[in-house]
């Protein structure tokens, strides 16, 4: 018997500690305080359960059932079919990225409630599957990238997974088992039940996860398209950038000149200063070739806060180019404040806001997309005579 449960991957570390192994750590699955509390496949994990078999997920391989040629993009379990010899559930589409090297059972944040869970912590192959990773610390900057955990019967139980109180439909607690496997999914189901298969419950219940050709051809034509349009987006982009680029390139000339205007200027203070102090020990000749050099330097200093504002004015026009006359409008209080007084605001304060800004309606503009790609229902074209489906179940429910 094989039970599978959706959940959500912590983290992803932004380094690893020896080149091409990939840091990376997932939460299993939710622990109950009582069997009266349960996930949508009507699981209800009790710590003791896990504690005593949480032993076999070290060494258990994560694996990914990629879209395309590629092996960038992950989609489902890559399931074939079951054995019928012995009843093993073979996954010989997926292809195994990594492994889990510890777990431990810990009170996890999701989604602003503190839950206890069981996590594992392992690593990912980058160096074979680097898009893969690549793809993976992209898409979980803006959303929760989920995963279903495997679990079978010991060989002892006759590969049966044995349950406290027996099985029953809601609140089955496992007892006796083995985690077997972890499956990072890259398309979100219609609702949790989607994604729970149990084989093998009672020797009659089989189930085996397909998708007809044609649709798979469809998904990866619309994913194709995605992709082409996206590049050509980049491409007017770059060219953007490009000139943008170049009116930089300019703007930091003008700061150049500047600035060796001005440091010609504090030579001339200096030499000023220099003949203001030997003409304090002249005479009436000497106070008025004094009065004159200060005259000068007054005019200098006049001149390096003109240059000085000019300077900073500069600054801020470099490090406003590559935005947009839009983009620039939440900041337009600011930049007022800062031409008519250089130097009085900060000017990382003006660019964090605008970037700030960007950020929101980037999210935004990513929500949208993601709520209208979440209309493909991959996993609803496969029902499971087994599971009761919840329709009003949360998207979002990583449990």
């Amino acid at each position: 018997m094989v039970e599978r449960v959706l959940s959500p991957i912590c983290e992803i570390s932004s380094e690893s500690m020896i080149a091409g192994r990939r840091p990376i750590k997932v939460v299993l699955h939710e622990i109950f305080p009582s069997e009266n509390q349960y996930q949508e496949n009507g699981i209800s994990w009790n710590e003791e359960y896990t504690r005593l078999n949480l032993h076999s997920v070290v060494g258990m391989s994560i694996v990914v059932e990629f879209l395309t040629e590629d092996r960038d993009i992950p989609y489902g379990h890559g399931m074939t079919e079951i054995r019928s010899e012995d009843d093993l559930p073979l996954f010989e589409d997926a292809t195994m990225v990594g492994h889990f090297d510890k777990a431990y059972v810990d009170d996890v944040e999701i989604d602003g409630v503190t839950k206890r869970c069981l996590v594992a912590e392992g690593t990912l192959d980058e160096m074979r599957y680097p898009k893969f990773v690549a793809w993976l610390r992209e898409h979980m900057k803006d959303s929760v990238i989920k995963g279903s955990v495997e679990i079978v019967g010991k060989a002892e139980n006759e590969k049966r997974i044995i349950y406290s109180g027996g099985w029953k439909e809601q609140g089955r607690v496992p007892q006796f088992y083995d985690y077997s496997g972890y499956a990072i999914l890259g398309i979100k189901p219609a609702d949790e039940a989607a994604i729970v298969m149990e084989l093998n419950n009672r020797k009659e219940d089989k189930e085996e996860e397909t998708m007809d050709e044609k649709t798979k051809n469809e998904l990866m034509a619309a994913v194709s398209s995605a992709i082409s349009e996206a590049n050509s987006k980049w491409d007017e982009y770059f060219a953007k950038v490009e000139a943008k680029d170049a009116e930089i390139s300019q703007l930091k000339a003008d700061i150049a000149q500047r600035e060796a205007d001005i440091a010609q200027l504090r030579a001339d203070y200096d030499a000023a200063n220099a003949k203001a102090v030997a003409a304090e020990a002249g005479l009436a000749e000497a106070n008025a070739a004094k009065e004159t050099v200060e005259h000068e330097l007054a005019e200098a200093n006049s001149k390096i806060a003109t240059l000085e504002g000019e300077a900073a004015k500069s600054e801020l026009n470099a490090a406003l180019a590559p935005y947009t006359d839009e983009q620039r409008a939440v900041a337009k209080d600011e930049i007022d404040a800062f031409n008519a007084n250089p130097g009085s605001i900060e000017i990382n304060s003006i660019i964090g806001k605008i970037c700030t800004e960007m950020v929101r309606i980037a999210r935004e503009s990513r929500t949208n997309e993601t709520n209208s790609a979440n209309q493909i229902d991959v996993f609803g074209m496969t029902e499971d005579p087994g599971i009761q489906k919840n329709d009003d179940a949360d998207d979002e429910d990583i449990f």
